[in-house]
């Protein structure tokens, strides 16, 4: 079983790219998947940052190979400034360093690694592959649960129209909290910030607010949507807004 489910998700990250934390946020939490269990993302990302980006659709799955243990693949059909296309793809993975005890959070760290296959000249992609590293912790107190992240992207290289790219590698960093107001329906909260990918740019703060409710077994739709915190929307985002739906099954 977890053969067949390993070998699905790796064809499918065939054609698949960029990871963002699993939606709605950007900040991402540390329990995995369900051994042998899928989790695939599907919906609608739009984001303003001086050039209008849409995702549709934004496509993310989500395997559990074991406890404490699961991989992960994700694909964006963007339109952007007029072109349309595939952008870079990315495969990750995440685990469980720590669970959550009563006394202590639970930690998890997550690898990502993204390929350069977008028309970065058209601005469907960096121009380079990209690693992301990233810590996670998070610790529920009765019906709150506050989540941090914290990461590095290393930016090895980027050429765009065989010139090399100013881009630099990011610090970055985010703190969520999840509300749990009824059985079926959570509120959502975030801050988050990331330092500018090229020079002279200016840095990244921003805020979220968005939900996740419970349809029922294995079926949710989410959504958020924020701006930047910044005068002006310096750094952006203008606009960022996502909805979309979460489904779980076991692998076959």
């Amino acid at each position: 079983m977890k053969q067949l489910g390993l070998a699905a998700l790796l064809g499918a990250a065939l054609c698949l790219p960029r990871l963002y934390a699993p939606p709605p946020l950007i900040t991402g939490d540390v329990p995995t998947a369900d051994a042998g269990h899928f989790e695939l993302y599907t919906g609608f990302r739009y984001q303003d940052t001086g050039r209008i980006q849409r995702q549709l659709p934004h496509v993310e799955l989500v395997y559990g190979v074991a406890d404490r243990w699961e991989i992960s693949a994700e694909t964006n059909y963007l339109s952007r400034a007029g072109a349309r296309g595939i952008d870079d793809f990315t495969i990750a993975t995440k685990a469980v360093l720590l669970a959550e005890t009563p006394a202590t959070p639970a930690i998890g760290a997550s690898y990502e690694f993204k390929f350069d296959n977008g028309d970065a000249e058209r601005g469907l992609g960096s121009g380079g592959n990209e690693h992301d590293l990233r810590l996670r912790a998070q610790k529920t107190f009765g019906r709150v649960t506050p989540i941090l992240n914290f990461g590095y992207v290393l930016i090895p290289d980027a050429t765009i129209n065989e010139r090399p790219s100013p881009r630099q590698d990011v610090w970055r960093a985010s703190f969520a909290q999840e509300w749990q107001t009824s059985k079926s329906l959570k509120l959502l909260t975030e801050l988050y910030w990331r330092t500018a990918d090229e020079p002279g740019d200016a840095a990244r703060l921003g805020w979220n607010v968005g939900f996740k409710h419970k349809l029922r077994d294995g079926l949710t739709w989410h959504g958020a949507v924020g701006e930047s915190l910044r005068g002006g929307n310096r750094g952006g985002p203008d606009l960022r807004v996502y909805v979309g739906l979460k489904f779980q099954f076991a692998a076959p």
